[in-house]
């Protein structure tokens, strides 16, 4: 049978959610967990693969397991092993044409910043701290600038791709919005169909250049036009970051 299961997992002691041999990874450890329960090996497909230090509230994964074993048991083996850095929050049964990938239509990730004079040990590997004064205004009309359909080519690591083959970075972008819960604490929110490798982290590293001062907010535009990496701002460190929902 195909299950479908939300993860929940604090990024920081690992390297990343793709498997990768001889390094401690998301998918890895709950691969071990999975197979250990089933008692055949199982490899598990996620909505979105998040890089060495970013955490997931609301990760997705898809795997087949026989059909006799329990998802309550399922939950409670995988979760004493893999926990608590990583957590199955949900799991039930989906058809077999399910693919945790490939079926979503959306990802929502959040960013998370500090910015405050004093440092936080609380949220030293949850927050990017910035200690000079944000412009969050002008970070919100930078953020308008990129809800639609555009190519992201500025803000993506370009894939390694073999000699001839290419990709498309383009990406639409359902809201992008600055939210706080204080005056120091910050938080923005990106929802796409897909996103491309460190788009998230380069589009916040920008914006933040942009509330700094470094950058106008009417520049955005052109940034995005450019197509060229070294157009835009610096990259956001990873532990800011978090997937916070998949929609199916």
């Amino acid at each position: 049978m195909r299950v479908r299961a939300r993860v929940a997992y604090l990024g920081v002691d690992f390297h990343g959610f793709a498997e990768n041999p001889g390094v401690t990874s998301v998918a890895g450890e709950i691969n071990k967990a999975i197979t250990l329960v089933a008692g055949e090996p199982v490899s598990v497909t996620c909505a979105g693969r998040t890089d060495k230090g970013v955490h997931a509230v609301g990760q997705v994964v898809s795997f087949d397991i026989p059909d006799h074993i329990s998802l309550e048991r399922l939950a409670l083996s995988v979760n004493s092993q893999c926990g608590p850095s990583v957590l199955f929050t949900d799991l039930e049964i989906v058809d077999k044409n399910f693919d945790a990938r490939f079926s979503a239509v959306s990802r929502t990730y959040s960013y998370r910043i500090l910015n405050s004079r004093d440092l936080d040990p609380f949220l030293a590997d949850r927050a990017w701290h910035i200690s000079d004064e944000l412009d969050v205004d002008s970070m919100q009309k930078a953020s308008s600038y990129l809800i639609g359909e555009h190519d992201f080519s500025s803000f993506c690591k370009k894939p390694k791709l073999k000699s001839g083959d290419t990709v498309s970075l383009v990406r639409h972008v359902n809201s992008a919005e600055w939210n706080s819960i204080s005056e120091t604490d910050l938080f923005f929110e990106i929802c796409a169909s897909s996103f491309c490798h460190q788009m998230v982290r380069s589009i916040v590293g920008t914006l933040v250049d942009v509330g700094l001062g470094k950058i106008p907010c009417d520049d955005m535009p052109r940034i995005i036009t450019l197509s060229d990496r070294q157009a835009a701002g610096r990259i956001a460190p990873p532990h800011g970051l978090t997937l916070l929902s998949v929609k199916y």
